[in-house]
C-alpha cells in the first residue's frame, strides 16, 4: 500500500466535457493510477477516483463522510447541505428508513399513468408542429409536474412549481438569488405541510397515504425523531435535485440516441429493449459525472492507495461506468448491454431513493416520442448545441428536434 505523490495539473473531466468530448477525456484517465491525487487552478486539492472497482469499494466505505460540512471552504455548505443526502448514518439510516415509505413500488406503480397522460398531453401540444425543443416541451415540465403529483401538491399550484422550478435552477442567478428561491420554496412546503396535516388519515400507514408529503407526515408523527424542518427538507431536495436529474436523463438520453441512429432503429423496431436502453444511457452518457465529494475520517485504503485522513474524495461516475474492466466494448452504446450494473445512481447506503422514479419517467418519454413521432431527428447541427452545468449535473439548455406527422395512433389522453 502506498500514498501517492501530488500529480497536476488536473484534467478537466466535468460533466461538460465527458458530454462534449468522452472519447479525449477516458483516453487520458485510462492513462493515469485510477486513485490519483490532483489539484485545481484554485489550489483546491482531492483524490480521484476514475475505476469502476474502486470506486464501488470507496461509494460503500464508512471512513468516506458524505457531509459537506465536513469540507470547511472546500464549498458552499449552506447551499449544499440537506439532510438526507448530506449525511452519514445513524442520522442518513434514520431519515432514509422514514422517507422509503414515499418511493415504495405501488407508490411508482400508481403515478406510471398519470406520468404517461402528462406525456400525452404535452406531446399533443407540439405534435401538429412537426419541431419542438425537447428540454422546454416535456423534458423539463414532464418531471416537474409528476413530482408535484407525487409530492401532493395541489393542482392549482403547479404551473407556479414550474417557474420557481425553472429560476432555481437557472444559471443565471447568482448563488443569493438561488438561495432566496430555495427559502421561498421552503416557505411554500411549510404551508403545505400544515395543510397536510391536518387533512392525513393516521389510521392508514405510511405507504398507503395519497402522497409523499402525508406519508411523510404519519411516518414523522409514528417516529418524532423525524422533526419540520428534515420533513421540509427532503420535500425540497426531491424536487429540485429530481426534477433537474430526470431533465438531464430525458434530453441528454434522447440525444445519444438521436447521435446514434443504429441504436435508435432497434428500439423502434423492438420496444421492449427501453428498460434496457434507459440504463445503457445511464451508464453511457455521463451527466452526473461525479458524486457529492466525500471527505476521508480515517485513513482509509482505495484499491492498495492510502487516502490520508481529512482528505477530499471525488468519485467518478462516469468514468467507472466507461471501465473496459467492468463493461464489454465500454466505449460503445449498446441499448441490449445485460448485464449493465452502472453506477449513475450510486452505490451502497447513498444510492439514489429516487432511481425508480427516474427510470418511469424516462422510460416513459422515450418510449412516448419514439412511438408518436416518425424521421425524429436533430432540428440543428449538434456543435450548435448549448449546456449548462450546476453543480456536478450537466444538461442541454434546448434540444430542437423535428419530425415527421404524427402517427396513426392516439396519444391516450
Amino acid at each position: 500500500m502506498q500514498t501517492q505523490p501530488e500529480l497536476e495539473p488536473l484534467l478537466d473531466f466535468s460533466p461538460y466535457r465527458l458530454l462534449t468530448e468522452p472519447d479525449a477525456v477516458h483516453l487520458r484517465i485510462r492513462a493515469e493510477p485510477p486513485v490519483r491525487l490532483v489539484r485545481e487552478e484554485s489550489g483546491f486539492t482531492y483524490w480521484l477516483i476514475s475505476r469502476y472497482a474502486e470506486a464501488r469499494q470507496a461509494l460503500r466505505d464508512p471512513g468516506l463522510s458524505n457531509d459537506p460540512r465536513r469540507l470547511g471552504h472546500a464549498v458552499d455548505t449552506a447551499n449544499a447541505y440537506s439532510p438526507m443526502a448530506n449525511n452519514d448514518p445513524p442520522h442518513h439510516t434514520r431519515l432514509r428508513g422514514l422517507v422509503s415509505h414515499g418511493f415504495t413500488r405501488r407508490r411508482i406503480n400508481a403515478l406510471t399513468p398519470r406520468a404517461e397522460s402528462v406525456t400525452g398531453e404535452l406531446l399533443d401540444a407540439v405534435a401538429p408542429t412537426g419541431r419542438s425543443d425537447i428540454i422546454a416541451d416535456l423534458a423539463f415540465p414532464l418531471p416537474v409536474l409528476v413530482i408535484c403529483e407525487l409530492l401532493g401538491v395541489p393542482t392549482r399550484d403547479r404551473e407556479t412549481f414550474r417557474t420557481w422550478a425553472a429560476r432555481t435552477l437557472s444559471t443565471a442567478a447568482g448563488p443569493r438569488t438561488r438561495e432566496e428561491r430555495s427559502r421561498r420554496l421552503r416557505a411554500y412546503f411549510t404551508r403545505l405541510v400544515a395543510v397536510r396535516r391536518a387533512a392525513v388519515r393516521p389510521d392508514l400507514a405510511p405507504d398507503e397515504q395519497p402522497d409523499l408529503l402525508s406519508a411523510l407526515i404519519v411516518a414523522q408523527e409514528r417516529d418524532s425523531s423525524l422533526d419540520d424542518e428534515e420533513l421540509i427538507g427532503l420535500a425540497v431536495l426531491l424536487l429540485v435535485a429530481g426534477h433537474e436529474t430526470t431533465t438531464n436523463l430525458i434530453g441528454n438520453g434522447l440525444l445519444t440516441l438521436l447521435l446514434h441512429p443504429d441504436q435508435l432503429r432497434l428500439l423502434r423496431e423492438d420496444s421492449a429493449l427501453l428498460p434496457s436502453a434507459v440504463e445503457e444511457l445511464l451508464r453511457y452518457e455521463g451527466s452526473a459525472g461525479q458524486s457529492s465529494l466525500r471527505v476521508a475520517v480515517d485513513d482509509v485504503v482505495i484499491g492498495g492507495t492510502v487516502i490520508p485522513r481529512g482528505s477530499v474524495v471525488n468519485i467518478g461516475l462516469s468514468l467507472a461506468n466507461r471501465d473496459p474492466e467492468a463493461f464489454r466494448d465500454s466505449d460503445a452504446l449498446d441499448v441490449r448491454r445485460d448485464p449493465n450494473p452502472h453506477l449513475a445512481f450510486g452505490h451502497g447506503i447513498h444510492y439514489c431513493l429516487g432511481a425508480p422514479l427516474a427510470r418511469m419517467l424516462a422510460t416513459t418519454a422515450l418510449g412516448a416520442l419514439l412511438d408518436r413521432f416518425d424521421a425524429l431527428q436533430l432540428a440543428v447541427p449538434p456543435d450548435e448545441l448549448r449546456w449548462r452545468q450546476i453543480s456536478i449535473l450537466c444538461g442541454l439548455t434546448a434540444l430542437p428536434v423535428s419530425f415527421a406527422p404524427v402517427r396513426p395512433e392516439t396519444s391516450g389522453t
